[in-house]
């Protein structure tokens, strides 16, 4: 399994709309990369325990990985909409950060562009229905963890 930072650069480095990488679209797209792997492959990239919030799939370990990796900075703004906004992004020093000290295998890199490939071009409402649409959220109650693995194994059998 990979670590969270690992697919938090991975995206950050080649997610084409960078101004859009805000915590929450960022934690569910880490959602979705989970998601994605455990029908492909019978695994997650990480190793969250995905719960079913109010407002979807969440956890706070994407955002604390963020708050304490040095390389990263949380920008401060506000959405279209006016709401305040925290995006992620590189710190200046890291701007430059390279693809080859990622260490994902090609198996995990191609979730992840999918998961880019996917999410792009959807505006912000596109892509929560997007999320909500995924068959562990269409099938589990809310406020219960999420077990991707077996929910993908549901499908494919």
């Amino acid at each position: 399994m990979a670590k969270i930072k690992e697919v938090i650069y991975y995206f950050l480095i080649n997610y084409p709309y960078k101004d859009e990488l805000s915590k929450t679209r960022l934690t569910k797209m880490v959602y979705l990369a989970d998601w994605e792997s455990a029908l492909s492959y019978g695994k997650q990239i990480t190793k969250i325990d995905w719960y079913f919030d109010h407002y979807g799939p969440y956890v706070p370990d994407v955002y604390e990985v963020v708050i304490k990796d040095r390389k990263l900075n949380i920008k401060h703004g506000h959405s279209a909409f006016g709401n305040p906004k925290q995006t992620i992004e590189f710190d200046e020093h890291y701007q430059d950060y390279s693809l080859e000290k990622i260490k994902l295998d090609d198996n995990q890199k191609k979730i992840l562009d999918k998961v880019i490939a996917d999410t792009k071009f959807l505006n912000w409402n596109d892509f929560i229905k997007h999320v909500y649409d995924t068959h562990p959220i269409q099938s589990q109650e809310r406020y219960h963890n999420l077990d991707l693995v077996a929910l993908a194994e549901e499908l494919n059998f």
